[in-house]
């Protein structure tokens, strides 16, 4: 069976599901740096990194002006983006995260069908996107501050336990960025997972860019994280940046693409599954296993952010069907793109229907 044909098969499936996960949130200010202006309604804008990081370089030794143009605001962090591309396929989710305190913020307009339920004051991050990248900068300081002691003030253990024990799929999110999330998923792992009743869950894990954090702190995390597999088949999914330095903090040498540092990672953590996904490819390494696949990349994006995050969505839509590991890789490459393509979440029926550019991925 095609690979559009087997994920369509499995819509009632899928939208019969439930998944829960935390515990980040962000505001997303999408910026737009500008390289020349003709007139008040017109300007061209740097169109690569390079051609942006050229300009800020000239300026070295001197002073100058880059005019930013703001396209939108919108919410942000890897929680509320996995999960609203989850809801808009229409699987029923719950997103417990930093959306504002005591009064969550109004962008965190998700699908109707994600319940939010907020726990802390969100981050800011600034996005310039590029053709062939994006850079982000954060503020932190708020969202930086919560830790394990607020969020049971603001969700019980016994709400916590009660909102996870209906997922199927359980999604850890931004290790990486805040500082006391370390925290928070070791006292998740101790006393919310050993209360959770036996069924066919899946743990999915994304920690986010973890350029920033030293090497020791990212070996006791993937120790961590491994510990969850003792509950449920636990998955590790990263970009190419995250693997890129996971391969630094685990191997020597140059990096030596994702099959390799996957199953360093593998080895090394105890994580069943782990996922790279580069902008052109996915690959994973898993028990019995593995397998890349090249990608199909989108020429002309109209939103980069969150393209990582929706991969995880379909990738997790895949888990949720029951599919094989490279079926989950396709249907993770295909929500992405369309994500990218159009700017925003896509529909079940529109991601079956454009997998069809990979049924004859071999």
């Amino acid at each position: 069976m095609k690979y559009s044909e087997q994920f369509a098969k499995n819509k009632a499936l899928i939208q019969s599901k439930t998944v829960c996960a935390g515990f980040d949130g962000f505001v997303d200010f999408l910026i737009k740096p500008v390289k020349t202006r003709t007139d008040e309604t017109t300007c061209t804008y740097f169109p690569t990194i390079g051609d942006f990081g050229e300009k800020i370089m000239s300026l070295a030794g001197r002073s100058g002006n880059v005019e930013l143009v703001m396209k939108s605001t919108d919410f942000g962090g890897c929680g509320p983006h996995y999960m609203n591309g989850l809801a808009n396929m229409g699987v029923s989710c719950t997103c417990i995260g930093a959306m504002g305190y005591p009064t969550q913020h109004p962008v965190f307009n998700l699908h109707p069908n994600c319940k939010t339920i907020s726990i802390g004051e969100p981050g800011y991050s600034y996005l310039f996107e590029f053709e062939d990248g994006k850079i982000i900068m954060s503020d932190i300081e708020k969202i930086s501050q919560l830790r394990w002691s607020d969020l049971i003030e603001r969700v019980s253990i016994d709400e916590l336990v009660a909102h996870f024990e209906q997922a199927d799929i359980i999604t850890l999110v931004n290790w990486s960025y805040l500082v006391h999330f370390h925290e928070i998923y070791e006292k998740f792992l101790e006393l919310v997972m050993p209360r959770l009743a036996k069924k066919d869950r899946k743990v999915y894990i994304d920690i986010a860019d973890c350029a920033k954090r030293q090497p020791e702190e990212i070996k006791a995390a993937l120790k961590m994280f491994g510990k969850y597999s003792e509950y449920a088949p636990t998955y590790l999914g990263l970009n190419k940046t995250e693997a890129m330095v996971m391969h630094s903090v685990l191997c020597e040498g140059e990096y030596a693409g994702s099959i390799a540092t996957a199953k360093a990672i593998k080895e090394y953590s105890g994580i069943g599954t782990v996922i790279i996904h580069p902008v052109d490819s996915a690959a994973a390494v898993y028990d019995g296993g593995e397998v890349e696949v090249s990608g199909i990349v989108c020429e002309n994006p109209k939103k980069t952010t969150g393209g990582g995050d929706n991969f995880n969505s379909g990738f997790c839509a895949g888990l949720l069907a029951g599919l094989d590991v490279k079926s989950c890789l396709i249907s993770g490459m295909t929500t992405s793109f369309l994500y990218v393509k159009n700017g925003k979440c896509n529909s079940f029926d529109d991601i079956a229907q454009t997998m069809k550019m990979y049924d004859d991925c071999e």
